[in-house]
């Protein structure tokens, strides 16, 4: 509705003084103007909001398109990782199965025999590197339920030893083990810590100088446990380090060469740790290396809620 237009020229004051026209018209202005600036106030708060949350908006496009982009980046130095070790034995395994097949060349049993150790040497790397490759997807796809139960520490850690305890006796590397009382008995999967610990302690056992000394160490450290396996060894370049769980990666290439292994043995480390909802971490100097699992006591949900601490 319309305001009507003021009928007289004059208007009273409080103190009975007469307004002017002009003062009028000004006071009738500014009380239609309140409204709208109030409106525009409203209008302008809900334009900053909007811009707020559009800039929310940008960001957060941004993030996901970079973290779409560090994947398809991840995955294609994944291929070309796989490509290269895959290459590699394929490439011994042809170029000894094409010799073998001359039939112009004569070549006497010795030889005929060390071709074809290497090629089955180069199969069966071959066939390691792919059981780890699906391992390693399966752990980080979370495919398959951890077969979680109660067991002892200290039992994992003799059953590594014992496999090892040959080639320790030759070489004469000490191995010393200590489980304190609160770390002994975990629930998470038996088999795959066994595994994490097996991987670790061979890595130890490959890189430390006969006459070494290794040490597998359990504590408690509140509700976790603290598993550690230290050596003796050369020890590891401090930039080298932070990509010692990288697939394929190789610290000492001259060295890693001919060491058995898939090169994947610390990336499944890591992924059976997480899936256990623990960590795992190395420091290394000089003269020592020690590479750190902390696991909750309870990583995992049993399966079966027998108590027993066997294997």
């Amino acid at each position: 509705m319309k305001r009507p237009w003021p009928r007289s020229s004059t208007r009273v004051r409080a103190d009975n003084e007469p307004m002017s026209a002009s003062a009028a018209a000004v006071l009738f202005i500014i009380a239609g103007a309140i409204p709208v600036a109030v409106s525009l106030a409203l209008v302008r708060g809900r334009l900053r909001a909007l811009e707020s949350a559009f800039a929310g908006v940008r960001l957060d496009l941004a993030a996901r398109d970079e973290a779409l982009r560090a994947a398809d980046r991840s995955r294609r130095q994944m291929l070309a990782d796989v490509s290269h070790e895959l290459r590699t034995p394929l490439t011994a395994m042809r170029g000894y199965l094409e010799t073998l097949q001359m039939t112009d060349l004569d070549l006497d049993a010795v030889t005929r025999q060390r071709y074809l150790r290497t090629i089955e040497r180069e199969t069966v790397r071959l066939d390691r590197i792919v059981e780890d490759l699906l391992d390693l997807a399966r752990l980080e796809s979370r495919a398959g339920a951890l077969n979680a139960r109660l067991f002892a520490v200290e039992r994992v850690f003799q059953h590594v030893m014992l496999r090892h305890e040959h080639e320790t006796r030759m070489r004469e590397i000490e191995v010393d083990v200590s489980v304190t009382e609160d770390a002994d008995q975990v629930v998470a999967d038996p088999d795959r810590i066994e595994q994490v610990v097996e991987n670790l302690f061979a890595n130890a056992l490959r890189y430390t100088p006969p006459g070494g000394h290794i040490e597998l160490r359990a504590n408690g450290d509140g509700d976790a446990i603290v598993l550690s396996v230290v050596d003796s060894g050369q020890g590891i370049a401090p930039d080298h380090v932070p990509f010692v769980f990288d697939r394929f990666y190789k610290a000492d290439p001259s060295r890693s060469r001919n060491a058995p292994g898939s090169g994947l043995g610390l990336s499944i480390a890591k992924a059976i740790v997480e899936r256990h909802h623990g960590s795992i971490g190395v420091t290394s100097a000089p003269g020592r290396t020690e590479f750190t699992i902390v696991l909750p006591h309870q990583s995992a949900e049993p399966r079966h809620q027998s108590t027993s601490t066997n294997l």
